[in-house]
């Protein structure tokens, strides 16, 4: 449970304006204790957070306020679908570098975007449209496999010596385990979420894709995560990794680290699949992961984690 304190802090929401969103909207009911303090759940946190974050990008209140945390994250990708319509000026140079096997100018401009962004544009805006665009014209059968492997190859050079740059973590400072079990071969979506938690000063373990959920399990014996992050792309999923996936969830059922699944796969498969899975949630977009770690951090820092 979380205090009134913790969710202003976590939420950037004044205390006034949370107590009017209470009063005036029954946006949250939070448990009142015996001398009549709030204690909010984390469920009223995920929603408070999006209520803030809709609300700054120009959403009313009052129509937004008693929607479900579904209706909710649906709104908010609406939001940000309506933002990548508008284009980085630099994506199409860096598919028409792709496309003429310019890659050294392609991760010239990548560089530049790099520059100029903050880590969470960089990689929503600017890394994950590059990808999927770089994706649907090889099978469309526009771009070779050379050049999509080219091409992943160099973004995938940029985030490694960012996340090094980045990694300054102290030895008490959180830790998030990355990887994707067997039959997952898509390894971008982890190691985007691992640039933007080494951001945020977290200590990164990247074990990286189609990995034997055997041995995710004992990586995480050694390294102790706080969290591990799963990613799903493939749609569906192959039941192989269906079947990893459930080793390390059930091996985590009685560990302390919290098991977070992410990517198209995830999102494909929930709600049947993640309440049969103990310990895991959904994330839903890199926007989601990274509000989450940051939550998960300020409330590391401040002494107030917990388990909910």
């Amino acid at each position: 449970m979380y205090s009134i304190k913790a969710i202003t802090l976590l939420t950037g929401l004044p205390a006034e304006t949370l107590r009017a969103w209470e009063r005036r909207y029954a946006c949250v009911a939070p448990l009142r204790s015996d001398n009549n303090r709030r204690h909010y759940s984390q469920l009223d946190l995920e929603k408070l957070t999006l209520l803030s974050q809709l609300t700054s990008s120009g959403h009313t209140i009052s129509k937004i306020a008693n929607l479900n945390g579904d209706a909710l994250r649906d709104l908010q990708q609406q939001v940000q679908v309506s933002a990548k319509d508008s284009q980085h000026p630099l994506l199409k140079q860096i598919i028409d570098a792709v496309m003429d096997y310019r890659i050294d100018r392609c991760e010239l401009l990548l560089k530049r975007a790099l520059v100029a962004s903050e880590p969470l544009e960089y990689a929503r805006d600017i890394l994950l449209p590059a990808l999927k665009k770089v994706g649907e014209l090889w099978h469309e059968e526009k771009l070779s496999i050379a050049q999509e492997h080219m091409f992943t190859c160099c973004v995938n050079r940029i985030v490694f010596s960012m996340v090094n740059n980045l990694h300054n973590a102290s030895a008490n400072s959180p830790a998030i385990l990355f990887a994707t079990p067997s039959d997952e071969p898509h390894e971008c979506g982890i190691l985007l979420s691992c640039l933007l938690a080494a951001s945020q000063q977290y200590r990164c373990y990247f074990l990286g894709a189609n990995l034997p959920g055997k041995d995710i399990v004992e990586a995480a014996q050694h390294l102790q995560p706080d969290i591990i992050v799963i990613g799903l792309v493939k749609t569906p999923p192959e039941p192989t990794t269906l079947e990893q996936l459930r080793i390390i969830a059930t091996a985590q059922q009685t560990a302390t680290s919290a098991i977070w699944i992410g990517g198209s796969g995830a999102t494909y498969c929930h709600p049947q699949l993640l309440p049969t899975l103990p310990r895991c949630e959904l994330i839903t977009d890199i926007t989601h992961f990274h509000n989450k770690a940051q939550q998960w951090m300020l409330l590391d820092r401040s002494g107030n984690q917990t388990s909910s």
